[in-house]
């Protein structure tokens, strides 16, 4: 297989001359200086197309590629759910080096630092003391969405017969740490998930931070049992049925659910899904409303923030009912109200000159972000070549506008809903409402470059951040990123007009750095704060940032 994959790099290269280069070394332990066996070496070649060859490293941790032609190579070894090791990175986090292989060149001796991945773990018991077994225990990373700071599903695990789980192969950073309810054997009674700590909301929860191979253990949740949620309600706002409606249609009973869309009874009956809106949460319902009051019952809920929803079709048209609920023991009945759908007309409207051929756009309508989770959306709806789109059946609420694709080289320009401006904020579409929609998408894009003033560093790769100021500081869309060259230099192409401040840090991976928390902390590190720049449409400026030292750069990141 080694012989195939070698040949196989040398086929994908055939356009360059054949060489009799050579690259060895061994995979060592950072910590330990011991060499790592079997771990999988990549070699790739940065070329058009690229080109690789793997092998596994002996009992020495030794490799060796030969028979390889003439370029620049990326060089680095991986041991699953262990670590892994870039050459010219010493740290979890760091950018590597490039080597540079000439005619039948030789790179021996090379010296590959595996770094170990950072891991979490602990028990999960219940309130007797008792180990609960199969519990999720979910790993989030914190993001934003519209400028709003949330959550997302990052890695997860599952208790064992002795309640205790394990999380592996984590990156650097900060993190919230969580368990999913689940149900007691009874099946009347829950497990109330919650955050680290005890918290139910992760915002009232401790974040946890690991660093590179760091190992943390420990991390115990206690949970406590309270009794399952039967929730009942009713649906208004409909018009009178024309026919009895048939029996409804429930979802099966148990642990676990997933969340159940629609209910189908020839197009008279009323489907409910509730969907958990907690972070890693995995339960859901489904239901349908019956009688002439339009009942509906879920039974054995746990306590938590849902979305409930409601989808019909009368006379025609699709109406809809959606509402966020905060479900505990002894809460009333929830009353659903229902609307037509509505058909939002837009325009699309493009500055400068598309690049060929042009992107077909589409619009959708997505529901709120809770906790890094989204329900169900409308659309997408194509646009047309006159500009022209429009999305059917939009029910009354809140919703996030999403234009794509965003081309390369251009940015969200305005978008309106009637005299709203709706660009970087959820809408309210209103029931009855016939505003417009009118969005522009601008190629007038800004760009800048640069060499990096090295300040008695080594510029060599250097991060370089452009951070938002102002009203767009938190939208991580606005943050911009690239790696500079061998001599320090740099160029971002495709920058959206507006204020910025612009960061230039040794040695650090460029993906760690885009994000509001680093940039504000990368400020403190400089006398009189970074360089602020103003961009205008189609503006080209140079700069010239100064260097923060990684080591510098590390005292404040996680």
């Amino acid at each position: 297989m080694l012989v195939m994959r070698q040949l196989c790099l040398l086929c994908a290269v055939t356009a360059l001359a054949a060489g009799q280069g050579i690259i060895s070394g061994v995979v060592i332990d950072s910590a330990s200086g011991d060499p790592v066996k079997k771990a999988v070496v990549t070699l790739t070649l940065h070329a058009t197309p690229r080109a690789w060859a793997t092998l596994r490293t002996d009992g020495s941790g030794q490799f060796r590629f030969e028979n390889l032609p003439a370029g620049n190579y990326d060089l680095r070894a991986v041991k699953q759910e262990i670590g892994t090791a870039i050459y010219g990175a010493n740290h979890a986090g760091e950018v590597g080096d490039l080597i540079a292989l000439g005619d039948g060149g030789r790179r021996e001796g090379l010296k590959l630092r595996f770094i170990h991945a950072a891991s979490i773990s602990g028990h999960v018991v219940d309130s007797e003391g008792d180990p609960v077994t199969q519990a999720q225990v979910i790993l989030l990373r914190p993001g934003r969405n519209l400028g709003e700071r949330v959550v997302t599903n990052y890695r997860q695990a599952q208790t064992n017969d002795r309640g205790e789980y394990r999380i592996m192969n984590v990156d650097p950073g900060s993190y919230y740490l969580s368990t999913a309810s689940r149900p007691v054997p009874t099946g009347h009674e829950i497990l109330v998930g919650q955050y680290y700590g005890g918290a139910r909301e992760w915002k009232d929860s401790t974040p946890v931070t690991l660093h590179g191979g760091e190992v943390l253990t420990g991390f115990d949740f206690h949970l406590i049992s309270q009794p399952a949620v039967q929730l009942r309600g009713r649906i208004t706002g409909l018009p009178p049925e024309p026919a009895p409606a048939p029996p409804p249609q429930q979802a099966e009973a148990g642990g676990r659910f997933q969340m159940r869309k629609g209910f189908a009874n020839g197009g008279q009956g009323v489907g409910i899904s509730l969907t958990a809106l907690e972070a890693g949460a995995q339960w859901g319902r489904g239901a349908g409303a019956n009688g002439p009051d339009q009942t509906f019952e879920m039974g054995d809920i746990p306590p938590g923030r849902y979305r409930i929803e409601a989808t019909t079709d009368r006379e025609g048209k699709k109406y809809t009912g959606s509402q966020i609920i905060d479900v505990q023991p002894g809460m009333g009945d929830v009353i659903l109200t229902m609307a037509p759908g509505l058909d939002i007309i837009g325009q699309l409207h493009v500055e400068g000159q598309l690049p060929q051929p042009p992107p077909k756009f589409s619009v959708l309508l997505a529901t709120g972000n809770t906790n890094g989770r989204r329900g169900n959306g409308v659309g997408p709806a194509e646009v047309g070549a006159d500009g022209k789109f429009t999305l059917k059946d939009v029910p009354p609420g809140e919703w996030d506008l999403q234009v794509n694709p965003i081309p390369r080289g251009a940015f969200l320009k305005s978008a309106m809903l009637g005299e709203k401006d709706v660009r970087f904020a959820m809408m309210q579409i209103e029931a009855g409402s016939d505003a417009p929609i009118r969005i522009v998408v601008s190629m007038h894009t800004a760009k800048i470059s640069g060499e990096v003033d090295p300040a008695g560093g080594d510029p060599k790769g250097a991060a370089i951040i452009l951070a938002p100021t102002g009203k767009f500081h938190d939208l991580a869309r606005f943050y911009y990123g690239v790696t500079a060259d061998d001599q320090g230099k740099f160029r971002i192409f495709g920058v959206a007009p507006g204020k910025y401040k612009i960061f230039a840090v040794e040695k650090l991976a460029v993906a760690t750095l885009r994000n509001p928390e680093a940039a504000d902390q990368l400020n403190t590190l400089l006398e009189g704060g970074a360089q602020e720049i103003d961009l205008a449409e189609d503006a080209s400026l140079e700069l010239h940032p100064k260097l923060i030292p990684m080591e510098r750069a590390r005292e404040v990141l996680p």
